[in-house]
């Protein structure tokens, strides 16, 4: 069978998915606000000093803000910081700031409208840093790093189009997270490393990961009784969203599958790279041979990255740890706290599916990498889509040698020295 058609249908079937996945998106529901999200920039002080509210003494300041954005762009505005709402973080703001404003417009004939300052506009210095991170996976990955951005940019896409609308508009949380990260790890893996065994493996290996992740963590949210309402954003949420059926308990299982997917598909790839390498090296090695070298480099891998998992959770609730450890609460209090017990079961679920993903892409790989000519490793693995003239053509280059560079001796070139032994150059 011709390696370009396959290639042709596989890059068809790729193609098809991405559209049928847009296809799907519905638009996000747009609920009608009349407070409208307008942006300014800082004029003048007019007022500062400190005040009380409640308990609380802060600093106020009364600013005169000229809107830049928004039907009454140019007009000047008065708002108020910290004068009746509490100013938790000392805000400051200097003539000059680019601030954004909640315009609330009058309900009506004797009534007032409002404007609130929201936050400071920190377009710019996120943006600054999102071309330099762009930059250097450009200059570090070339090729790769830019359809890695793509992967990326399609990730946000259907988190944001098809993810979100569907849980607003009462989709089940653990059926749609699933669909969105079987698109999601499907589509990136073939787009950032080609269509290939390789991928493939890594493919299989997730998927059967995830699978686990998602019905560790359906099991141990039910028996832990987690109702997914800890976090304040989750009440929030539910207040906000009111009766619209959202089902907080399956949203908290949908963000332990999400957040399993970022560094399963890391250790897959890792996975099945390392076999098909081994392959490559050397062509003589059984698949249970693969299997047990590639196995060595997974549990090293687990070890780092389990402990990753963990610093990243521990750092994004720092501040909640930090709070704990003032209270006179016994440890194992603290520990039985649903704020705290969602995050350790969120850990060592993703952990868990993590340990998971080494035997089972190892194993796919090897089977698959036993399968495959090693003079077809690069095809397969790692540079996909630089298939030979004469091997589309039907001709085999495998039995051509090559020198350490890689690169297939001429006839006539004098410039290395032959090996021992009988050539196999006609």
């Amino acid at each position: 069978r011709s390696e370009k058609g396959t290639w042709i249908v596989s890059w068809r079937l790729l193609a098809g998915l991405i559209l049928l996945t847009i296809s799907v998106m519905p638009p996000p529901a747009r609920a009608q606000q009349q407070t409208q999200m307008v942006k300014g920039t800082v004029v003048q002080i007019l007022e500062r000093g400190e005040t009380t509210v409640g308990p609380v003494t802060q600093p106020y300041q009364r600013l005169s803000v000229r809107l830049t954005t928004g039907d009454r762009a140019g007009e000047l505005v008065t708002v108020d910081v910290g004068i009746i709402d509490l100013n938790t973080a000392n805000q400051q703001f200097d003539p000059g700031d680019t601030v954004f404003l909640a315009h609330t417009p009058a309900a009506g004939p004797g009534q007032f409208e409002h404007f609130v300052l929201i936050d400071r506009a920190r377009g710019t210095p996120l943006a600054l840093l999102a071309a330099l991170f762009a930059f250097f996976i450009v200059l570090t990955s070339r090729w790769k790093g830019v359809r890695s951005l793509a992967g990326m940019a399609f990730t946000f896409a259907v988190i944001v189009w098809f993810l979100i609308p569907r849980l607003l508009n009462g989709g089940s949380p653990v059926g749609t997270t699933i669909a969105a990260a079987f698109v999601i790890f499907t589509v990136t893996l073939f787009l950032v490393h080609g269509i290939g065994r390789m991928t493939v493996a890594a493919m299989v290996g997730t998927s059967l990961s995830l699978l686990i992740t998602g019905m560790l963590g359906s099991i141990f949210v039910d028996i832990s009784h987690l109702t997914g309402l800890a976090s304040e954003e989750a009440a929030l949420l539910q207040a906000t969203i009111g009766g619209r059926g959202l089902n907080p308990q399956g949203l908290l299982l949908g963000g332990i599958i999400i957040g399993a997917l970022g560094v399963l598909d890391d250790v897959t790839v890792t996975q099945s790279s390392t076999v098909f390498e081994l392959r490559k090296a050397n062509p003589n090695l059984s698949a249970s041979r693969l299997f047990r070298s590639g196995l060595k480099v997974g549990r090293d891998h687990i070890a780092t990255t389990v402990n990753t998992l963990v610093l990243a959770y521990v750092g994004a609730s720092l501040p909640l740890m930090l709070l704990f450890t003032q209270s006179d609460q016994p440890f194992l209090q603290i520990v039985n706290r649903e704020i705290v017990a969602e995050e350790i079961v969120r850990t060592l679920v993703g952990t868990l599916g993590l340990i998971s993903a080494v035997p089972l892409t190892t194993s796919i790989a090897s089977w698959l990498a036993v399968r495959t000519p090693p003079e077809r490793i690069d095809d397969h693995g790692h540079s996909h889509g630089r298939h030979d003239p004469q091997e589309l053509s039907g001709h085999r280059r495998h039995d051509i040698p090559r020198d350490l560079s890689g690169r297939v001796p001429r006839r006539d070139d004098t410039s290395i020295d032959p090996e021992p032994g009988p050539s196999s150059l006609p």
